[in-house]
């Protein structure tokens, strides 16, 4: 029953945020949808929601005293509105914050891919939606499949989320055998048999991405990307764009600052709602992010490359080996650095050093998947070429890759800076002793109820998360046009 509801939970949650991602990723990137960056930004921003403060979002939100029993009591005189537990709140709360990450993987194929196969097929009479359906989609489909691996692997690995929503999946299950059982051999089974599952995961998108080349040949290559004219369509899927916004940004953080107000009004002080030093929090916090980006970027580009250029039955076993830590339920991960580091001893125990190896064993699938799917779309023939010309192999493969890996090792960077800062459970198990993050404050203020104070570093959670994820958008080249086009 647990691996039947994990595994619907999982694949129903990574159906609905392709659904969602794939047609914004499109608008955004190579449409004339009006104000294109606000909605790039606003589409994005989800990301910086730990699940477990969206969970909370949600029961605050809809159950009794929260926001929406107020605005129904006021506007209609209903007394109680129905709290979403369970499953269906599970499916809303994942879907809405991890649709962003398809996004991720799909925005540097969309701004680079090719034009001919979509100018041939106009040629031909094909309509724009049906030139998307046969031509743009599968060209993109190794970057749908990686991010739609992120998904699935984060969905079955999510103990936040489902404990508050009270749907029962493997990690509720190992959580309750670690905490309340004691029983650490059927925990150790459980995750096994979790194991096991994501790599059925992991071996389904081999099979379905299989071998094919999708890099540019023709000519076409370096042409900058037409913006496709969407005429009378403009208008209303800019407000599926503000829609989508509005449900997984707007009412999130109003959902924040009623609580704060709330707080306010029933006689908490700023200075109670402020009680840990908060500028303390966030400077741990992208100190921690900082390292962990640096050190998956540095061991994703190898892997990529080797993964892409040299494919074969050892480089792909050591590919899919680095979606194992996404795959497992991060206190198994930090519960069996705990073990190793108590071990070794104080040179290691209680590091920060320790804490940055287990937020990047972690955070390697999302680093592995930008730069895989950007380097799917470089040709081989480039470093060849610069071969021929007298170079050694590892300056040409420097020289020719680096170059058009830019997008996507500043995509995989920025992915993995914005996990960490709402990681939790590997803070909480292997920081350093006083070494606290905004998620510890937020976890401690939500375990205790204290709603209120935890609106406070939620939000400005949300705001150093958004910062350099909106410079990062609007810095890229993909657009270059202005905010309202």
């Amino acid at each position: 029953m647990i691996v039947a509801r994990s595994m619907f939970l999982a694949i129903t949650v990574t159906m609905l945020s392709v659904v969602i991602a794939v047609p914004i990723a499109w608008l955004t990137i190579r449409t004339n949808l009006p104000y294109r960056k606000l909605w790039s930004v606003l589409t994005f921003l989800p990301l910086v929601i730990p699940s477990y403060v969206g969970a909370y979002i949600l029961i605050s939100f809809s159950g009794n005293g929260g926001l929406l029993h107020e605005i129904t009591r006021t506007l209609f005189g209903v007394g109680r509105a129905p709290a979403m537990y369970g499953y269906y709140g599970s499916l809303l709360t994942l879907s809405l914050l991890n649709y962003p990450y398809i996004i991720l993987t799909i925005r540097s194929n969309l701004s680079n891919m090719d034009v001919s196969g979509e100018e041939t097929a106009r040629m031909m009479g094909l309509s724009h939606l049906q030139t998307l359906i046969k031509v743009t989609i599968p060209s993109i489909k190794p970057a749908i499949l990686s991010g739609s691996l992120l998904v699935s692997l984060y969905t079955l690995s999510d103990f936040g989320a489902v404990s508050l929503l009270r749907y029962k999946t493997f990690t509720w299950s190992i959580y309750n055998q670690y905490e309340a059982g004691f029983d650490r051999n059927a925990a150790a089974l459980l995750s096994l048999t979790l194991f096991i599952v994501a790599t059925g995961f992991m071996c389904f998108e081999l099979l379905v991405r299989g071998n094919k080349r999708y890099y540019k040949n023709s000519s076409s290559s370096s042409k900058k990307l037409p913006s496709i004219d969407i005429g009378k369509w403009r208008w209303p899927a800019a407000g599926v764009c503000a829609l989508v916004s509005l449900i997984s940004v707007a009412i999130p953080i109003c959902v924040l600052l009623y609580w704060v107000v709330r707080g306010l009004y029933h006689g908490e002080t700023v200075s109670i709602l402020a009680a840990e030093p908060n500028h303390v929090l966030a400077l741990n916090s992208i100190i921690l992010s900082v390292l962990t980006a640096t050190v998956v970027v540095t061991l994703s580009l190898p892997v990529g490359y080797l993964a892409i250029r040299h494919s074969g039955f050892l480089t792909t076993a050591i590919e899919k080996m680095c979606y194992t830590g996404y795959a497992l339920p991060s206190i198994a991960v930090s519960l069996a650095l705990v073990f190793f580091g108590s071990k070794i001893g104080s040179p290691i125990y209680q590091t920060l050093p320790l804490l940055v190896v287990a937020c990047a064993v972690l955070c390697m699938p999302t680093g592995l998947s930008a730069i895989r799917s950007s380097m799917t779309q470089i040709s081989p023939r480039y470093e060849e070429s610069s071969m021929t010309l007298g170079k050694s192999r590892i300056k040409s493969v420097i020289a020719t890759n680096m170059p058009l890996l830019k997008s996507g090792l500043t995509m995989a960077a920025a992915t993995v800076f914005l996990i960490t800062m709402k990681e939790l459970p590997a803070v909480l198990l292997l920081a350093p002793l006083d070494f606290h993050t905004l998620t510890t404050a937020i976890w401690s203020f939500t375990s205790e109820a204290f709603f209120a104070r935890a609106a406070i570093p939620s939000l400005l959670l949300i705001l150093l998360s958004s910062i350099p994820l909106t410079i990062i958008v609007l810095k890229n080249n993909i657009f270059n046009t202005s905010w309202g086009e």
